[in-house]
């Protein structure tokens, strides 16, 4: 394994967030329409991780990456998975065919989410006061993106131009243009955003968000990405929890902890269809696949498309932990996106001429 690079981290990190006056804190048969059903990654919120093969549950391979996981991304060839371990400040790379930890970086800055932009150039993950820009090439920090405040939730435009972040603390949704690595304009969504998940056109983007009071529900809204301003709302109940859409962007599902329910919406008229009783704090769906994966705790539970459960995987915990056996709590599932062809640009006509693969 090679050795964590603590100090270029501290330094590359820590220094670009100190010039923003940021304070640091430290057999089952596949129903996908893809030849080869996708390898689900599924990581458990003390940082445990299991491949599993969708076909038959089986897990592949299992990695403890040493710290409470709060975010995960895979490279588009399935090669690579990250693991934000957002507690200790570290972002972890995991080799998912034999759970070996390749690397890691220490950013001593309390990190959240993550995401990886389809063409696998970029790693974004959500920091206390920015975003930590990753090169997934070489595994070094690149750049430091100053957003709103307490940014939590990523995503990012097939067409890799802009990456999305839910502003928390200031309830907008922030547009940043990945070949400057700025933000450049914000669309305000209102209440606590936290989760964002984009249509695989990329013509919509979800977005989960708190509202203060333990009785006032959450909001799942829609933007219009061409557009950039809210198009649709609706209700869903107390907390806000990850969002997934289905491949024909027909369906969203939104996880909610706090009622020990995943909500099922019609995103032609965002409408709630279904209040499935499942606790689950993640849920995931592979491109091009009909199922539905959530992360049940000692299980991941799938779902066929009308929300009846398939099968449940049962995790292991054989083998997990340097301290010795522990209990896996799934939190996470990720699949790896593949290349997506554009839907066009998200950005004005004066940003379009720039490049997307830039140093940042």
């Amino acid at each position: 394994m090679a050795k964590p690079r603590l100090v270029a981290a501290v330094i590359a990190l820590s220094a670009a967030f100190a010039a923003m006056g940021v304070q640091q804190r430290l057999e089952y048969t596949t129903t996908s329409s893809a030849s080869v059903a996708p390898l689900a990654y599924v990581v458990g919120k003390s940082g445990l991780v299991q491949i599993v093969d969708t076909r038959t549950g089986a897990v592949l391979a299992k990695a403890d990456t040493g710290g409470r996981a709060t975010g995960v991304a895979v490279s588009p060839d399935g090669l690579r998975l990250y693991v934000v371990n957002g507690w200790t400040g570290a972002i972890t790379v995991v080799d998912p065919r034999s759970g070996e930890i390749l690397d890691r970086i220490f950013t001593q800055v309390q990190l959240s989410h993550a995401v990886m932009r389809p063409d696998g150039q970029r790693l974004y993950v959500s920091a206390s006061g920015g975003v930590a820009v990753v090169d997934p090439e070489d595994f070094r920090l690149v750049a430091a993106i100053r957003v709103g405040g307490q940014p939590q939730g990523l995503a990012v435009h097939p067409d890799n131009e802009v990456l999305y972040v839910a502003n928390s603390q200031d309830g907008t949704v922030g547009l940043v243009d990945t070949a400057t690595a700025s933000q450049t304009s914000t669309i305000e969504v209102g209440g606590m955003p936290q989760f964002l998940a984009i249509s695989p056109d990329g013509s919509r983007l979800y977005v989960s968000t708190l509202r203060l009071g333990e009785q006032t529900p959450g909001t799942l809204l829609v933007i219009d990405t061409v557009a950039n301003r809210v198009v649709g709302s609706v209700e869903v109940g107390r907390g806000a929890g990850s969002i997934a859409v289905t491949p024909d962007g027909a369906t969203v599902y939104l996880t909610l902890p706090k009622e020990s329910e995943v909500v099922v919406v019609d995103a032609a008229t965002m409408t709630v269809r279904e209040r499935l009783p499942i606790d689950s704090p993640g849920v995931a769906i592979a491109p091009g696949d009909s199922r539905v994966f959530l992360a049940t705790g000692a299980t991941t539970t799938v779902l066929d498309s009308s929300n009846t459960v398939l099968t449940t995987y049962r995790m292991t915990t054989d083998g997990l932990g340097e301290m010795g056996p522990r209990r896996f709590d799934a939190a996470m599932i990720a699949f790896s996106a593949g290349q997506r062809t554009p839907t066009g640009s998200r950005i004005s006509s004066s940003q379009s001429s720039k490049s997307s693969t830039g140093s940042s």
